[in-house]
């Protein structure tokens, strides 16, 4: 079961995983003082889909007011995105950003490992990234420590293990300009057969 990206930022908050300060709002409430609330000018607004692609289809727009927000939160309300309903949407602070990187863990069926999945090149889909840039580490599902230097690895393993998952995705993996380590979106698909876990 995929989660929104809303939800899979909720499961990082959990692991020390920092995410953009934000607020997710539905429809017909107050986008103004939801806006208001986070004491921010720039600011990102996202649809909450369950598809990728969402900058290509105009699903996220960068905001510097309330009026801007208001009507950015009206107009995607409005659309579907790729043919889905917008459930829900977010509200989030514009990333100072230096860096986007790439990075994710999921179970490889073929060798019945899990694989951290790592490149510099963030931002955009990992299969339109050069297989050169890419990184692969296959680690022992029973133990709880990796040693791998990669940022957030350990973090991104520990939610790995203990929610579930199929698959968790930071893309980007943002390097602020201050040097911290941010996940400006989240993607995290857990296991059909422990749903009830997560009731």
């Amino acid at each position: 079961m995929n989660l929104y990206e809303f939800e899979g930022k909720n499961i990082f908050n959990k692991y020390n995983i920092a995410i953009p300060k934000g607020v997710v709002v539905r429809r017909n409430e107050d986008f103004k003082k939801a806006y208001e609330s986070l004491g921010l000018i720039e600011v990102v607004v996202k649809a909450q889909v369950l598809s990728g692609k969402r900058g290509k289809n105009n699903a996220i727009r960068f905001c510097g007011s309330a009026a801007e927000v208001e009507q950015a939160c009206q107009e995607l309300f409005a659309i579907q995105v790729r043919n889905q309903y917008v459930a829900a949407i977010r509200i989030e602070e514009k990333l100072d950003i230096a860096q986007e990187h790439y990075l994710s863990i999921t179970y490889d069926t073929n060798k019945k490992q899990p694989v951290l999945v790592y490149s510099k090149e963030g931002g955009i889909d990992i299969e339109d990234v050069s297989d050169e840039k890419i990184e692969k580490y296959w680690f022992d599902i029973r133990k709880k420590e990796i040693d791998i230097n990669i940022p957030l690895a350990k973090e991104l393993w520990n939610c790995f293990l203990n929610e579930d998952t199929r698959l968790v995705e930071i893309n980007p993996l943002v390097k602020t300009k201050d040097d911290s380590w941010v996940a400006a979106d989240a993607k995290i698909a857990l296991d059909e057969d422990a749903i009830f876990r997560h009731d």
